[in-house]
């Protein structure tokens, strides 16, 4: 069941070594997250006591009073639907450990033993794993590496400076699919160290929701400083991040409602979901379209290297995916001091060609340097399709495809005749639908878009034209972005585009969402469908996103002996259906599997 689930990670001004008065103030802290619908609060490493002790830790005096202090939270907790975890030294069979516990509606679940310790530490807690805790009446276990699952979330703890090593514990609890990693710590301030650790967070937080909780404010200044940092990211990005100040995080999770520990209390809150996970952010973009340009420009001059050419044969259609080949080569040869002369363009035009992409194909070309030629096909495709007995009416498939082979057996014969190779143009929104004919605009002999969503190559196109000093260039980019995208196959109207491709397999914004979260976490249709709802509910129904999905789903079935045989290309975003890098389906799969997951 997906719900809302509020995660806190705070500190407060603790008391050093005063643990009745912490333990008030965590209380205090707990009321407050309950009013406000939080359901996990995350607490600094050894918050009950404060983490710069030194050996004051062995006293019995502040262990006692550790003790007492947990047995009341346990109590106190009864009246809250929250998990707390909170740091706190404790002892078992005679041996003390720096760790975390996880307290639940009256009940200790589990506890984490931090393993890898400060230098001063290490002449205080153990390093040994002990078998179990024993509070009042209560025993409890020790984990390391394994996370605890919590009402159907996996949540996994790797505190301080177990996340610093070559080998950082979150690591372990993500293989084991955690959905959650709290990092509660007590890391030192020093000049620069803060942006290294938000730095760090960013990088650990790959693939799961990270909480990292510091504590601060009322630590001794005896030899250091510390952060006081409380940080929540999600997957790479930075959801919040202050210095001795609380920071929330909300989100959707797919929760065991049966589990003993399952969650009750639930946020109303908005929860807001990113459109385009796969774009840069603003401050990353030029880098972003930097690097899209470097991998592909030098993934190509690799290949022609290889194989000895330098000429390169591609079909402009005045369209956007053939308008990204045809940047990657002009940034190729730029590089590699080629001349334009062997970058061999052609348009093709036949039945439904129309006059706003031709023409864009002859701008384009023109503002680029590169020599434009027009061969007619349509002459070629009736006599083919008279061989055939096709009535020439029938504006069928078999009408459609024959265009699309034509013109990639133009481009393939003229490619041997002259001693070249054919660039792909094709991307992966229409590998993933199967929207290509299969050897036509399905073949070539090295594919520069394959990784490329027809989303990214709006905006890399688009970035291109708003920061180039050709004006020209920028002028025709700015019309192809504008340009409904369409394989221009079959028309109502000679000369104008009746044939709308998001007509027929949705919009883009859509496909592209769902490929996505399909191809990079390999999510259920039903999660696909759920997160497609929140981040696009202003923008489309329920039913629309849900009709689009079944169709992306019966497409991508349908469709996999066509990506089985996926020629080559660089992989520049990660989104890969090469079998090659391992993306192997059966291609007589049928969509059953995915739909029933939809209608549940």
């Amino acid at each position: 069941m997906k719900k809302n689930i509020k995660i806190l990670a705070t500190n407060f001004d603790l008391e050093l070594g005063q643990v009745g008065k912490n333990l008030e103030k965590i209380k205090n802290i707990v009321k407050n997250a309950e009013k406000e619908g939080v359901n996990i609060i995350s607490l600094p490493e050894l918050a009950l006591t404060g983490a710069s002790l030194y050996d004051l830790y062995k006293e019995e005096v502040l262990i006692k009073r550790v003790e007492e202090a947990l047995v009341d939270l346990i109590d106190f907790s009864k009246a809250y639907d929250l998990l707390i975890s909170l740091g706190a030294p404790l002892r078992s069979e005679g041996k003390l450990y720096n760790t975390i516990i996880f307290i639940k509606k009256g009940e200790i679940l589990t506890s984490f033993v931090k393993e890898e310790l400060k230098n001063y530490e290490k002449m205080i807690f153990s390093t040994e794993t002990p078998n179990y805790f024993t509070l009042g009446s209560c025993d409890f276990p020790a984990d390391i590496i394994s996370p605890v699952e919590v009402g159907g979330l996996k949540i996994g703890v790797a505190i301080g400076e177990d996340e610093r090593t070559n080998s950082p514990s979150s690591l372990f609890f993500k293989d084991r699919g955690a959905d959650i990693i709290l990092n509660p710590n007590a890391y030192e301030k020093q000049a620069l160290s803060i942006d290294k650790t938000i730095g760090d967070i960013k990088f650990l937080s790959k693939n799961t929701v990270y909480v990292s909780t510091g504590t601060g404010k009322g630590e001794s200044s005896t030899d250091t400083v510390f952060q006081g940092l409380n940080l929540i990211a999600d997957d790479g990005k930075l959801i919040s991040v202050k210095e001795n100040e609380g920071v929330s995080y909300t989100k959707d999770f797919d929760l065991d409602e049966n589990s003993p520990s399952s969650f009750n209390n639930f946020t109303d809150e908005k929860i807001e979901v990113d459109k385009f996970p796969y774009l840069p952010k603003k401050e990353d973009e030029d880098i972003f379209v930097r690097d899209v340009l470097e991998i592909a420009s030098s993934a190509l001059l690799t290949r022609m290297r290889k194989i000895g050419v330098e000429d390169t044969f591609i079909g402009v259609s005045g369209g956007l995916d053939s308008t990204m080949a045809l940047i990657f080569l002009t940034y190729a040869y730029k590089k590699a001091g080629i001349s334009k002369e062997k970058i061999h363009a052609y348009t093709m035009p036949a039945f439904a060609t129309s006059k706003r992409t031709k023409f864009n194909a002859y701008i384009l070309c023109e503002a680029l340097g590169i020599k434009l030629t027009e061969i007619d096909i349509s002459e070629a495709v009736k006599v083919h399709l008279a061989d055939i007995g096709h009535d020439l009416e029938s504006q069928d498939t078999a009408y459609e495809n024959a265009q699309a082979r034509e013109r990639t057996q133009v481009l393939l014969d003229l490619a041997n005749m002259y001693g070249g190779i054919v660039i792909g143009t094709g991307d992966l929104s229409e590998c993933m639908q199967g929207f290509a004919t299969f050897n036509g605009d399905h073949i070539s002999n090295y594919a520069l878009n394959a990784t490329l969503t027809k989303t990214h190559l709006r905006f890399i196109v688009g970035h291109i034209a708003e920061n180039t000093e050709n004006k020209d260039l920028g002028k025709v980019l700015k019309d192809i972005i504008d340009t409904p995208i369409s394989p221009e196959l079959k028309s109502e109207d000679k000369g104008t585009i009746s044939q709308k491709t998001e007509d027929i397999i949705g919009p883009y914004e859509l496909i592209d969402f769902f490929i996505y979260h399909h191809l990079k976490y390999h999510r259920r249709p039903k999660e696909i469908y759920d997160l497609a709802r929140l981040a696009f509910r202003d923008d489309y129904e329920d039913e629309v996103i849900k009709k689009w999905l079944v169709s992306y789903f019966k497409r991508f079935s349908a469709s996999q002996f066509k990506r089985a045989t996926a020629v080559d290309g660089p992989n520049i975003t990660g989104l890969s259906t090469s079998p090659r890098l391992g993306f192997k389906i059966a291609s007589d799969m049928a969509s059953g599997l995915y739909l029933d997951d939809l209608n549940e």
